[in-house]
């Protein structure tokens, strides 16, 4: 009996010295991950946490052009709250020399230096979940679907996912954000002519794959119809992968995150599927 009790309190120990605990919560800002001027991101971290807490790799949106990771500050914050370890991550915009190839890898380095950061701040070093808005959105859907990492689950707030439909190059027009699609596929958009297969190579749904994939959706997003995220969900489906889709009913391209009661039901719905899928 003395023999059992020692192991008891010896595996009792070994539990409360894996997780790794601090004074308050750590923001730690401006890391850079590479050489450009938007090869940085923040690490926010818990106070307490351990190997098997979930970290969740944030991509911000803004066409692919515009913005940064403050765009998703709050955001990363909040999850952070919620227990979990973020990596707020930037990224280039698209140019002339700079393409959606380029974009995914710079969201492969960050990953390689999140990794080597997880020995220095004591969290996995690998099975992360991605999420993202608008283009970051489009962003973590095609990184996850193409890259060989393990990476846990998916979630897409408002995702551009079908960038060689017609309809979808004709929403894109009226906002005047052809040039961007152009710039990120590297190729010419040319009205009512055949779209160029390169269109559909930075297209998430050309690739999906048996990873979680949570999509949420604003019914009066003009900027990105809805019926993308719809389309992506019934792939999915029929595939019999793990997906769900929330309508954001009534809410825009913000996909209600700029409204308190819309935005909590964002961030609980995130906070079960990560924790679900981890």
């Amino acid at each position: 009996m003395k023999i059992i009790l020692m192991l008891i309190l010896r595996l009792s120990f070994l539990q409360v010295s894996y997780a790794f605990t601090q004074p308050e919560t750590k923001d730690i800002l401006r890391l850079k991950y590479g050489s450009a001027a938007q090869h940085q991101l923040d690490l926010f971290l818990p106070a307490t946490y351990t190997k098997n807490t979930a970290v969740i790799i944030l991509l911000h949106g803004g066409a692919w052009m515009m913005g940064g990771n403050e765009y998703t500050d709050k955001t990363a914050k909040d999850l952070r709250n919620r227990g979990f370890i973020v990596a707020n991550v930037d990224y280039r915009y698209v140019s002339e020399n700079v393409n959606g190839q380029d974009l995914l890898s710079d969201i492969d380095h960050a990953l390689a230096f999140i990794q080597r950061k997880s020995l220095e701040y004591h969290f996995r070093s690998k099975g992360y979940h991605l999420a993202g808005i608008s283009a970051g959105a489009h962003l973590a859907l095609l990184y996850g679907y193409t890259s060989s990492k393990n990476i846990r689950s998916i979630t897409a707030l408002c995702p551009p996912v079908r960038l060689d439909d017609p309809e979808t190059m004709k929403a894109l027009q009226k906002n005047n954000l052809v040039k961007n699609v152009e710039l990120l596929a590297g190729a010419k958009y040319i009205s009512n002519e055949k779209i160029n297969v390169k269109f559909t190579e930075v297209s998430p749904y050309t690739y999906i794959k048996a990873i979680p994939t949570l999509l949420f959706h604003g019914d009066k997003d003009e900027l990105v119809p809805d019926n993308q995220s719809k389309f992506l969900f019934k792939l999915l489906k029929e595939k019999k992968f793990a997906a769900k889709f929330v309508p954001m009913l009534g809410k825009g391209h913000d996909c209600g995150m700029n409204q308190p009661d819309s935005e909590k039901i964002v961030l609980d719905e995130i906070e079960r599927w990560v924790k679900k899928f981890n």
